[in-house]
């Protein structure tokens, strides 16, 4: 096990933070975190299925078969490179998490 250092103003922050123990703390604000973000990735993602009516993965397969209109557009590949980006953020976020999870369950 590591130990932190923390400065008396992280500490004073830390006290109203949920948790009975500086390890529950952090773990409970990184967990927030992550599932804010996660939710951040989900809207903008959802976002992208409204606006082209589909998953990214049938988008991709679309955009390879030349079947998105005006696909070299800037707007187009754009959003193509944000979705693909948040797709993959996606799923690190999720698996940061769960593995997260998974360690805060053996630990207590």
């Amino acid at each position: 096990m590591e130990t932190l250092q923390l400065s008396a103003s992280i500490k004073k922050i830390l006290e109203s933070a949920p948790g009975e123990n500086l390890e529950r703390k952090i773990f409970n604000l990184v967990l927030s975190d992550l599932e804010r973000r996660l939710h951040l990735c989900a809207e903008r993602i959802l976002e992208f299925e409204k606006k082209y009516g589909m998953s990214f993965p049938d988008f991709e397969q679309a955009w390879r078969r030349g079947e998105i209109a005006e696909k070299h557009s800037h707007e187009v590949e754009r959003d193509y490179m944000e979705w693909e980006s948040l797709v993959d953020e996606h799923q690190v976020v999720l698996a940061q998490l769960r593995k997260i999870k998974e360690e805060m369950r053996t630990r207590s």
